[in-house]
Parts: structure tokens; C-alpha cells; sequence
């Protein structure tokens, strides 16, 4: 330590920051001045306003008003950013719901659950009821509709190492 005070590197105001930052701890704080713990604590023991600093930062570590606040604003940050991602996931949940699903089932079932979402479904329970009863109308409508299929043909063909594939044809019945 008396090469580093020397050098000028280790002062009351490095210690204090050391101290702040490693919460007290002597042996963290030492690491951070590069230092021995028993160099830093006999440089505290030298000077009455570090063992001021070193005495207020364990009042403060053991005091339930301070850990009481430090969870007060814990829970009030927590409360802010899960307002503004409200906002953010609002904003993604209505682009969900207005895409264009392009004829594609999976992604109609997500914009179906943006939108439910969006209209402020109601419990996840609830929800699921809703989605389900909402995709088997959908399903009903579908079938309904879609175009029938007439036949299904397989055609089998052998390649000349023995193997097989399979190629199927299916025929849709036309348009009316």
C-alpha cells in the first residue's frame, strides 16, 4: 500500500469509492485498490473520517427504513418499466393483429390470439375457452367451404437402387 499511496493512487476519496462500491467490505475495497485488506484496514484506522464512512455504510446496510426504501423504489422502477413495456407490447400485439396471415393457419391462430389479446380477452383460463370456441367456428366455416377433395392417388415408384418413394396426387372437385 505504501507504493500505491505513494504513487498517489490510493486516497481518501479512492477508498471511499472503493468502500461505496464493495459495500462495505474491506476485502472487495482492497481488491479495487489493489491492495492488501490488512493495508486498507490500517489506512481506516488512520483517518477518523473514514471510519465515519466505514460506520455510516454498515448503519446503513443494517438499517430496516433503508432496506425498507431501497425495496420501495425497487417495486416503483419495477411498476414503471412494466407500464412502458405495456406500451411496447400493446403496440406489437396490434401489428399482430392487423398483419396479413397469407393463407396461413398458424399464423391466422396468432393474429386470432393478437387480437383477443388486444380487445383485453379475458382470463388465460377464460382465454383459452374463447380461442378454442373461436377456432372451431373458424374450423366449422372452413369446412364448410373449402373446396372438396374429389380423390387421392398414390403412385409408387421404384428406382433402380431398390428403393421406393411415394408421390401423392390429390384432385380437388371444381369451383361452383
Amino acid at each position: 500500500m505504501k507504493r500505491a499511496k505513494r504513487a498517489g493512487l490510493i486516497s481518501e476519496k479512492s477508498i471511499k469509492d472503493a468502500l461505496t462500491e464493495a459495500k462495505g467490505d474491506i476485502f472487495l475495497a482492497s481488491t479495487t485498490l489493489d491492495c492488501t485488506a490488512r493495508e486498507l484496514d490500517g489506512y481506516i484506522r488512520a483517518s477518523a473520517e473514514l471510519q465515519q464512512f466505514a460506520a455510516a455504510i454498515d448503519t446503513v446496510k443494517s438499517d430496516a427504513a433503508y432496506a425498507r426504501m431501497s425495496a420501495e423504489q425497487f417495486e416503483s422502477r419495477l411498476a414503471d418499466l412494466s407500464r412502458a413495456y405495456r406500451v411496447v407490447g400493446l403496440e406489437e400485439l396490434h401489428g399482430l393483429a392487423t398483419m396479413n396471415h397469407k393463407d396461413s393457419a398458424a399464423m391466422a391462430k396468432v393474429k386470432l390470439q393478437a387480437a383477443i389479446a388486444l380487445r383485453g380477452g379475458s382470463s388465460v383460463s377464460g382465454g383459452d375457452r374463447e380461442i378454442e370456441h373461436a377456432l372451431a367456428e373458424l374450423n366449422q366455416l372452413y369446412h364448410q367451404n373449402a373446396p372438396r377433395i374429389k380423390e387421392i392417388r398414390q403412385t409408387v415408384i421404384k428406382l433402380e437402387d431398390g428403393r421406393e418413394a411415394t408421390q401423392r396426387v390429390i384432385e380437388l372437385t371444381p369451383d361452383q
